[in-house]
């Protein structure tokens, strides 16, 4: 058996290398080893974490924990503090989370259970739409003044109703109605 000897140069090289994936790189194997349907699929479901080499704690390391899965940082991180009584300011530096978003998270899941891990959908709940009695109003307002800004009428609406629109929504209201009347 013919052993090779290597450069001192190589050796140290290799232990750079071997120190940086270690120490400043802990979940690049996983981020390197995500296959493109799983990434696809944390993509689509909104869980992909940003900042995978945030996460520094040793459950990362091994294969069935993934850092890229923010769901799963986040569970892993609230199982930390409750159940092995890890301190706060400790488990959001081995998590890669803030103190403020480790107790919106905390108080989220006390309040939604596991849903809560998942994102929320961005943006208003729901439509904010003219309608109903405060339609008719606009409508006669329109009347009265055709020359009325949809912006003055939304001004109205909000004094009389309490309802806060944009002079656009008003605007379209307005033209809906006159469409769907004509």
């Amino acid at each position: 058996m013919i052993v090779k000897k290597e450069s001192r140069r190589c050796i140290i090289y290799k232990q750079m290398c071997i120190f940086d994936l270690t120490y400043y790189f802990p979940c690049v194997s996983s981020i390197v080893m995500m296959t493109p349907a799983k990434k696809k699929a944390l993509v689509v479901s909104g869980t992909l974490n940003p900042h995978p080499e945030a996460v520094q704690s040793d459950l990362f390391k091994m294969d069935f924990f993934d850092p890229c899965d923010r769901a799963q940082v986040k569970y892993e991180m609230l199982r930390a503090h409750s159940v092995d009584g890890d301190p706060v300011a400790e488990v959001c530096r081995q998590f890669g989370f803030s103190r403020q978003s480790f107790y919106e998270i905390q108080q989220a899941f006390s309040r939604l259970g596991f849903h809560s891990l998942l994102p929320a959908k961005r943006g208003r709940k729901g439509p904010m739409k003219l309608k109903g009695e405060v339609l008719a109003y606009a409508i006669e307002k329109k009347k009265e003044d055709p020359h009325i800004d949809p912006g003055r009428l939304a001004v109205l609406i909000k004094e009389r109703y309490g309802t806060d629109l944009h002079r656009t929504t008003v605007m379209r209201g307005i033209k809906k109605k006159r469409r769907s009347s004509a």
